[in-house]
């Protein structure tokens, strides 16, 4: 059996310390930060159209940046001159935290030729910390299924997950995957459901980014990706 005790070490930082000012999401002041402070981090990749595997949230710059750019649909060298801050790259990332405290790796991208998982694996294969994967997408998670069994791999649970209508394609995928553990939006699932998962699974519960938050699912989680709320 996975030993999954680290993931419940200390509180998940989402996407670092950050104020989004002079301090942003995702960067490596923000995770240095976390570092700091000894948090498990937990953090996105996107896929450049240069196939570079880069740490950034959203699909496009409209939300930081006021820009309609897409991740995918630019180089590396494009976002680096668009954005305001340094947008780092997955290996950049990985040298800066070294194994110093857990990673929660949640990789946005799903390709037909899957690059980033293949040139991800390359990376944390050799990685000398601990880490997991997550995903919402039930194809990302089956490849590490397949690929890298012995990896830590966890399902995102939210609205998205539940189909209206029935389909068989969707019903074969996502009833074939393995997940070690689950993920969940707080404020979507009740408390009587959240405790019944955590019966059976480690249950992270996503994102209590009020003091008020985390001390209503504390102790209906095995732990809580936090926000910088509490860092303040």
């Amino acid at each position: 059996m996975k030993d999954l005790e680290f993931l419940k070490t200390n509180y998940i930082s989402n996407k670092g310390i950050y104020n989004n000012q002079n301090i942003f999401e995702n960067t490596l002041g923000a995770f240095d930060l976390a570092l700091k402070k000894n948090l498990i981090i937990n953090l996105e990749l996107r896929l450049t159209k240069d196939k570079v595997i880069v740490v950034y949230n959203d699909s496009d710059l409209t939300r930081l940046m006021h820009l309609k750019d897409k991740i995918s649909s630019s180089t590396y060298e494009e976002l680096l001159y668009l954005n305001k801050y340094h947008i780092p790259s997955i290996e950049e990332v990985l040298n800066l935290i070294n194994g110093k405290v857990p990673i929660i790796i949640n990789p946005k991208t799903l390709e037909c030729k899957n690059h980033l998982q293949k040139e991800l694996v390359k990376l944390l294969d050799n990685y000398p910390g601990k880490f997991v994967i997550i995903s919402s997408n039930s194809l990302i998670i089956r490849w590490y299924n397949k690929n890298r069994p012995n990896y830590i791999v966890g399902e995102i649970m939210s609205k998205s997950r539940k189909l209206k209508k029935f389909n068989l394609l969707n019903y074969l995928i996502n009833f074939t995957i393995i997940s070690d553990f689950i993920s969940i939006d707080i404020e979507y699932y009740n408390i009587i459901k959240m405790k019944k998962i955590k019966e059976e699974t480690l249950l992270l519960g996503y994102i209590a980014d009020t003091k008020e938050k985390y001390d209503k699912y504390k102790d209906v989680t095995d732990n809580l990706y936090i926000e910088k709320i509490f860092y303040e």
